[in-house]
């Protein structure tokens, strides 16, 4: 199967995009989709107080991405968990230029049912910046993290990893700075069991979660 299209995959911070949908990215490269990965902050949480550590999770996800077939990356320097006092119009005019160069058929934004700010910050600016104005956009679709302090994510599509979930761990682990031990939400484990939960509803091996939010004809 040919997917010949262009996607866009607007991260909050480096790993949102592998843990949320990496099996998809995968799935949709090797079907010979032209994916771009685009990360909103510069993942120098408060966690991290050594700023070198910008350039190793920056270097961690073009690591991931790469073993999803992703070629494509764009990295700004918006502060990372202080989206939500960053103004919206900066952030909006970003992610529009990227739109208006890129010109994607399909974007994939953060899900805005968790308790994270900057997560909640990147939806809303997508779909400002994505207006129906942006005709080449057919669909923009939220996918899912898995967070302890979420609300409930009431998927409308589902897609099928079970061959691609191990190039998505694969990925995750390119990420060692992020990987907690299990029961944390961040653990491979609790990966796995998500993959698992999704496709049992869904009936697949392991499948990945996702809201359509607009879709137009496509």
């Amino acid at each position: 199967m040919s997917l010949n299209m262009r996607i866009l995959v607007l991260s909050a911070h480096p790993d949102d995009e592998t843990f949320g949908m990496g099996g998809t990215i995968k799935k949709y490269s090797d079907q010979g989709a032209e994916i771009d990965i685009f990360v909103i902050t510069d993942g120098a949480s408060a966690q991290y107080s050594d700023k070198k550590m910008i350039d190793v999770r920056r270097k961690s996800c073009i690591n991931a991405g790469k073993i999803l077939g992703v070629k494509n990356f764009d990295f700004l320097d918006f502060p990372d968990g202080k989206l939500d006092s960053t103004s919206t119009l900066e952030i909006t005019q970003k992610i529009e230029e990227k739109i208006s160069t890129f010109k994607p058929e399909i974007i994939f934004t953060t899900p805005n049912n968790d308790g994270h700010q900057d997560h909640k910050k990147v939806n809303e600016c997508t779909l400002i910046a994505s207006r129906p104005k942006t005709i080449h956009v057919k669909q923009i679709i939220q996918y899912e993290l898995f967070s302890t302090n979420r609300t409930s994510f009431s998927p409308n599509l589902f897609v099928d990893i079970s061959k691609e979930f191990q190039p998505k761990l694969d990925a995750i682990k390119q990420y060692n700075s992020e990987i907690e031990d299990y029961p944390h939400v961040r653990s491979i484990k609790a990966v796995e069991t998500l993959a698992n939960m999704r496709g049992v509803e869904s009936g697949f091996e392991k499948a990945e979660a996702f809201k359509i939010i607009r879709s137009y004809t496509i």
